[in-house]
């Protein structure tokens, strides 16, 4: 899944991953950069405990989006725009 960044630096949550993730406006994340990689871990108060439909729903959104990357070229981010992607 590819998401924009915008001017200010913010990304979007795609609505599928926080509705699975029981995510809501004011949740909070601590951040890490790892290698190249930005990593997002959701913080909560009590720790929450996935049930396993919670789980199979998680590993089946994994398995949806594998492969569905797009490589960020001038033609993909013109295509964002116009909202064509």
């Amino acid at each position: 899944m590819t998401i924009l960044m915008t001017a200010k630096n913010q990304i979007t949550i795609p609505k599928r991953i926080a509705q699975t993730l029981g995510l809501a406006k004011g949740s909070l994340f601590n951040v890490e950069v790892v290698r190249n990689r930005i990593e997002l871990i959701p913080l909560e108060v009590r720790e929450k405990e996935f049930t396993d439909e919670e789980y199979r729903r998680i590993d089946g959104l994994c398995i949806k989006e594998k492969g569905r990357q797009a490589k960020v070229s001038k033609k993909f981010i013109t295509g964002l725009k116009r909202g064509k992607i």
